[in-house]
């Protein structure tokens, strides 16, 4: 006689009630969880824009770097003598390092006196060169530097040098006086340089136009200077704030002290890690005469402050 099977239809039953379970649970637990991590956190950012809305404040944003641009007369040379000379303008909420070279054979007056800046230099010293430049473009500037040769030398090795330069022809000359050699080939710089190149490249004597390209040079190479740092060296240039800080307080003639730099410096770190290439330059216009002088146009006063974006700034 045949044994009867024993029937499915219990397991079967308990498995359909596990299955039905298992999807109350999940779908329990999935309603929790889109609750509080998407449902939540929008009504609460809909009742914040609420309150914001009824109150007409503003929600906390990323601070406002405008406020920190400034305008930088940056000059290098040893007592009355200038090797080069730059308005730099700093505008870090914008990327934005605009360059404008100035150069001593630049004519302007001071309080009457008439001259070229170098000669106002050496008359006034840096009051009257402070003068005699926002005097010519327009413009205030917001800090000064006049800094040493030994100055400028440390300050670009913190830099890290440049090797973004192009030279457009072979250079040569012996300094009899200092027996420094100036020595450079044409083309694209075959190495990195430094501050001591860098200031015999400005000062090179025989350039075909003279001061003319001298200024020249001093916009391309304060540019290629200052992308280099933001490209290749800004971990080390930020790490060496308080460094490069320390160089120009100790080695220039400056109006920027320790408290100026501590307001100033989450600007300039944040610049700096923030883009590769920020710094462009602009040349003024004008003419040379047959004196040797520059006579900049009066137009450049308009055209300066659009480059350096003074009426843009917050609060100029």
């Amino acid at each position: 006689m045949s044994q009867k099977r024993p029937s499915q239809t219990p397991v079967l039953i308990v498995y359909v009630i596990s299955m039905l379970i298992s999807l109350v649970l999940f779908g329990f637990t999935a309603l929790v969880l889109l609750d509080r991590f998407v449902t939540q956190p929008k009504l609460a950012r809909e009742a914040l824009a609420q309150n914001e809305q009824e109150s007409g404040e503003e929600l906390p944003t990323e601070k406002d770097y405008s406020l920190n641009r400034e305008t930088v007369l940056f000059i290098g040379g040893e007592g009355e003598k200038i090797n080069g000379m730059a308005l730099i303008r700093i505008i870090p909420d914008k990327f934005a390092v605009g360059i404008v070279p100035v150069s001593p054979m630049l004519y302007t007056s001071v309080n009457g006196t008439e001259g070229t800046l170098s000669s106002l230099f050496e008359t006034g010293g840096l009051d009257y060169l402070v003068s005699g430049v926002e005097g010519c473009f327009g413009i205030d500037c917001d800090r000064y530097i006049k800094i040493t040769n030994d100055g400028w030398k440390s300050l670009v090795e913190y830099l890290g040098g440049t090797q973004n330069y192009n030279f457009p022809s072979d250079m040569y000359y012996k300094d009899e006086e200092t027996g420094e050699i100036t020595s450079f080939g044409a083309g694209l710089s075959t190495r990195t340089l430094w501050g001591d190149d860098i200031r015999r490249i400005i000062t090179y004597p025989l350039y075909p136009n003279g001061n003319e390209t001298r200024a020249q040079v001093t916009g391309e190479l304060a540019a290629a200077l200052i992308n280099s740092a933001c490209s290749q060296n800004s971990g080390s240039v930020v790490s060496n704030m308080q460094s490069i800080f320390n160089v120009i307080y100790n080695s220039s003639t400056t109006d920027i002290t320790a408290k100026t730099f501590s307001e100033e410096r989450g600007a300039l770190e944040y610049l700096i890690q923030n883009t590769t290439s920020p710094a462009t330059y602009r040349m003024p216009s004008g003419a040379w005469d047959d004196r040797g002088y520059f006579v900049m146009n009066d137009s450049f006063k308009t055209e300066i402050r659009e480059y350096f974006q003074i009426e843009e700034a917050a609060g100029e």
